[in-house]
């Protein structure tokens, strides 16, 4: 039997494990979103059109490759469990990837420095997707209880805001440092790679002891298949079509902010990186605020009151006016890094109840499914959303550049940066909000649905 102090070290290396897999591609994913569609503009001479359609094809790869990955994960079997081999490519292969996107040769060729980042970017979403289908079916496999999934949710929100800092925070000051020329995009890239990849093995190691399950059954159905079964869970269907409208919104905004930054607000990187520093502060600080109110209130009103507030918050950019005072700009960080912690969190949190209704439902043990068919609806809304910005930046004149410089952009250039960060996420929030309100699965429908399982 095991003693007091072994239970105790098992609990925490579990939500160490929970912490850094979430840091590593949290991260991986920040430094990309945030950067490398303005390094592709203003630095390698690529249209903002094009820059779009290379995101967004990306991003539909991606999400084709999430399901099929999903259902891989749940037929896995090693010693190693059927979810840590791929937690261990991903940590690998995501710190090479990251170095790779920004720091591709001088080719002396537009086309095939396009093809070589379009490589380089479908290398870093394999290793996205090898982090996070996993990493979410391990979550749900870890506990059936309902608010302690919240609990272990909150220290996967908690791992992802750590990996916004580095990602967003840390990246943009070493750019404000050494420049945002490729050789300074380069250097911040290795630096970031190292303390990925250092995270991404201490992630497999803890969660080496992390409770498994085993499928109850064998299934030979076919990924479409299985997306039809998955899709006829209603609590999924509801937040997966929510997750539509608040993957489109926070698309647009993680790839405006870094425009809206440089030719609105006429900032430097440095304060780009301490816009998300304040953020991360406001959404790790929110946890237990949130978790008490899921307790108190339930997990759909924290989700619906999260929507509102960070599109509010967006909204009230278009009142920013020249030489904002300062405390103004903190203050529009903090509270918007405290509702997006909100929405992290009961959106994942609400995820992985849909996901345990299932086994009640079924008796078959398919979170990797389930983890994959999310992934891939929201990497086809963020790629909406990219190739959206792109395009309306294109349509409107954006000027790109091959010397990392601010250009100088037409007025309507400008104006299609002010919407895409500031109307376009306000909207959607309110489209998710308006989906959302037929959501109807509680603790106390689980626990029914517990009482009389259906296998």
């Amino acid at each position: 039997m095991e003693s007091e102090v072994d239970v105790q070290c098992k609990a925490w290396s579990l939500r160490g494990g929970f912490v850094l897999v979430p840091l590593v591609h949290s991260a991986g994913m920040n430094i990309v979103t945030l950067l490398a569609f303005r390094f592709l503009t203003d630095n390698l001479a690529i249209s903002a059109g094009v820059a779009g359609v290379i995101f967004s094809f990306v991003k539909v790869y991606d999400g084709l490759l999430d399901p099929a990955l999903g259902t891989l994960s749940d037929r896995t079997q090693s010693r190693w469990g059927r979810r840590l081999p791929f937690l261990l490519i991903g940590a690998i292969v995501m710190p090479l990837a990251v170095i790779s996107v920004f720091n591709p040769p001088d080719f002396g060729s537009l086309l095939v420095t396009e093809l070589f980042v379009v490589a380089a970017l479908m290398l870093h979403a394999s290793a996205y997707t090898a982090l996070t289908i996993p990493g979410m079916a391990m979550l749900v496999e870890a506990t059936d209880d309902y608010h302690e999934r919240s609990t272990l949710m909150s220290y996967r929100v908690l791992g992802n805001s750590i990996g916004v800092l580095f990602g967003s925070t840390i990246s943009a000051w070493l750019l404000a440092r050494w420049g945002a020329t490729r050789l300074g995009h380069g250097r911040m890239a290795v630096v970031i790679a190292v303390v990925l990849l250092g995270a991404g093995l201490l992630a497999v190691v803890l969660l080496r002891g992390a409770p498994r399950s085993q499928p109850t059954r064998r299934e030979t159905l076919g990924w479409i298949d299985r997306f039809k079964l998955v899709w006829s869970n209603k609590p999924f269907r509801t937040l997966a079509l929510t997750h539509i409208f608040v993957l489109f919104g926070t698309a647009i905004t993680s790839i405006g902010n870094a425009y809206f930054n440089k030719y609105v607000l006429h900032l430097g990187d440095g304060w780009l990186g301490t816009y998300y520093m304040i953020a991360t502060i406001g959404s790790v600080g929110s946890m237990p605020l949130w978790l008490r109110f899921s307790r108190r209130f339930g997990k759909k009103r924290g989700y619906m009151i999260s929507m509102a507030g960070f599109g509010l918050m967006h909204l009230s950019w278009l009142l920013v006016q020249p030489n904002e005072p300062y405390p103004l700009l903190v203050a529009r960080a903090l509270l918007t890094g405290i509702v997006s912690g909100g929405l992290i969190l009961f959106a994942y949190s609400m995820l992985s109840d849909a996901v345990r209704f299932d086994y009640i439902s079924s008796g078959l043990r398919r979170e990797g499914a389930f983890a994959g068919i999310t992934s891939l609806i929201d990497k086809l809304s963020a790629a909406f959303g990219i190739a959206t910005i792109g395009g309306f930046l294109s349509l409107m004149g954006y000027v790109a550049s091959a010397a990392g410089a601010a250009a100088v952009q037409p007025p309507e250039a400008i104006t299609a940066i002010y919407l895409s960060f500031t109307v376009v996420p306000g909207v959607a929030m309110l489209l998710g909000i308006f989906t959302l309100r037929s959501y109807a699965l509680n603790e106390d429908g689980l626990r029914e649905a517990a009482a009389t399982p259906a296998f």
